[in-house]
This record gives C-alpha cells, structure tokens and sequence, in this order.
C-alpha cells in the first residue's frame, strides 16, 4: 500500500499494522488535519480504522508518561460508555513505535460531522455538555482528585508585563495594525480578580476541547476526540474551551445553546449556578497568552479562531456578568 512512492514511513506503518493488527489494508486516504502529525483512514478487512502517527518535533512537546496515561484512560472511557474512538492495543499497548522509531496509535474510525465554530445548535451543546459531565465524572473515577493543575496561575503583574512586552515587539515591527489586541489584554487584566480561579475544580481535563474535535450526529454527539492533552488541570477549562467553540459566532454569544451545554452537563455532575462566568474568564486567562502575540498576524486558520475569542473575551470582560446573566 503507498500513496507515492518514496512514502517509506507510510509503508513501515502499513506492514506493522497488517502484521500487529491482523488486517489487511484496502485503501488508505490521508487526513489533512491538525499540526505535524500525520493521519489516514484506514478501510481494512477487519473494518475502517484511523492511523496516526506521531511527528518527532510534536512527539518532544508531550510529556511521554502523561500521553501513555491520557490514551490507556481513552480506552477505559470508551468501554465505560463515552462516545469516543477505540484504541487498538498491542502487546497490552496503546501506543506503539515501529522498528525504524515511528511512534504511531491505532483506533476505531468515527463516523459524524463538526459544526461550524460558533453555529452549535441547543441540541448539540447538551449533548456535548452531557458526554463533558460523563467525561469528567470517570476520570476522577480513574484518576481521583489532582491537588495540582497543569496551568499554574500567574500573577496579573506578571500577565501586565508579558502584554507590555506584546505591544513593544508589536511597535518595534512596525505591525501597527495589532496594537488594538494587545491594548485590550491589557485593559481586561485590569480588571480581572484572579481570586475567584482559587474555587476551581481541579480534575482530569481533555484540555483540547474545541469544533476540530467533536463529532456530531445531528443534534447527537457521536465522538470526542484526540486525548492526547488529557492531563490534571481545572475543569472549567473545558467547559468554556467547549462553549467558545460552539456559541460565540463573530461578535454573537449565543446564550442559549450556553444554557444547553449547562444543562447536558448538570445530567452527570453538579456546576455551580453563575460558573460559566469564571470558566470563561479562566480560559481567556490562561489562552490570552498563547494567541495574542506579536506575529498573530500570521496565524493560521485554527490560531485566528483563538485569538478571535480571546479578543473578544478581553472586549467583553466587563459585560459577561449582564450578558450571561
């Protein structure tokens, strides 16, 4: 099986595969889809698969010991009943790594659509809200109650100065244009209390909770995907990762399908009325940092769409209470 023929990598994948797996690979199409790493769907004897295999650059960014852990706990979710892909195991595996050093994963192919960010029905939102709950629930099952979260909460002078240091890179290259996005960081954090960050629930998080990966059904959520980030963090990050994704819609928050999310959740687990105000303003707390940055300017697609919800957040910091209210 190649796709061209100097595809040596693919190849030696293919050959584990067939030889581990105990399938044989029909046709392979390649998905163009996230950063590096590379992705086919696999249509096989034994039923359609998708192939992942690990880019060395991306693979240096994971802490390889939490990424074991994240992809051992997607298998147990699924069999506990969580919309997501089955991984296939080798050897008492999830992640495997060929002769040549290729590390690579295997798991169920899931049918479903993603929605356009900020276009997510009421319907969708609960459903995701509930699989979110559900999610959560058994990881603390598997995992119990982190004291430590992945996201240790600077102090606002130290977010004051990293956004001084934003807008100085910004004038020193001329980029004139992206002022405004440093100056409403800036202007947000003089008025966020990071106080109310110490009430948060700390959990397992999938900590990439965003349109790129959820499948939908219809109204249905029919998977979530891509663990590999799962990892102690705050909850709340999810949450408001999730309703970003799904509700804000150029300068629209959609209030409603917000409550819809609320709602799915509150089926499997408890949220504190007014929650949502200090889930969003945690996300932006922590993303704010990733995203708005000297040379947004050349982001692509994914990073836009960040940057846009971290800008609005920032514009809106002093109207979420009366919006969500």
């Amino acid at each position: 099986m190649k796709l061209r023929p100097d595809d040596h990598e693919f190849d030696e994948l293919c050959e584990v595969c067939q030889k581990w797996f105990e399938f044989t690979i029909l046709d392979a199409q390649p998905i163009v889809r996230g950063w590096l790493n590379r992705k086919w769907k696999l249509d096989t004897t034994h039923g359609v698969f998708l192939l992942k295999s690990y880019h060395p650059d991306r693979y240096r960014l994971y802490d390889e010991s939490a990424l074991v852990r994240a992809l051992r706990w997607q298998s147990e979710l699924h069999t506990q009943g969580l919309p997501c892909p089955q991984i296939l195991m080798h050897q008492g595996a999830q992640l495997h790594s060929t002769p040549s050093g290729q590390r690579f994963m295997v798991m169920t192919f899931c049918d479903g659509e993603r929605f356009i960010p900020g276009q997510a029905t009421y319907g969708q939102m609960h459903s995701l809200g509930a699989a979110t709950g559900q999610m959560h629930r058994f990881l603390l099952m598997l995992g119990g109650f982190p004291t430590q979260a992945t996201f240790l909460v600077p102090e606002v002078p130290e977010r004051i100065r990293h956004f001084e240091n934003v807008l100085k890179a910004m004038e020193q290259n001329d980029k004139h244009e992206l002022y405004a996005f440093a100056q409403r960081q800036l202007n947000a954090l003089q008025i966020i209390d990071i106080r109310e960050f110490r009430n948060a629930e700390i959990g397992f998080a999938h900590r990439d909770l965003w349109a790129d990966n959820m499948l939908f059904s219809g109204d249905g959520l029919s998977a979530i995907l891509d663990f590999d980030r799962l990892n102690a963090d705050y909850l709340d990050t999810d949450i408001a990762r999730a309703i970003l994704s799904g509700n804000l819609d150029g300068e629209t928050f959609n209030v409603d399908a917000t409550l819809g999310f609320l709602d799915g959740y509150r089926t499997q687990r408890e949220y504190p009325t007014g929650g949502i105000l200090r889930a969003l303003r945690m996300v932006w707390y922590m993303e704010s940092a990733w995203w708005i940055t000297p040379n947004m300017d050349q982001h692509t697609v994914p990073p836009q769409r960040f940057a846009h919800e971290m800008d609005w957040l920032a514009q809106n910091m002093q109207n979420l209470p009366s919006l969500l209210s």
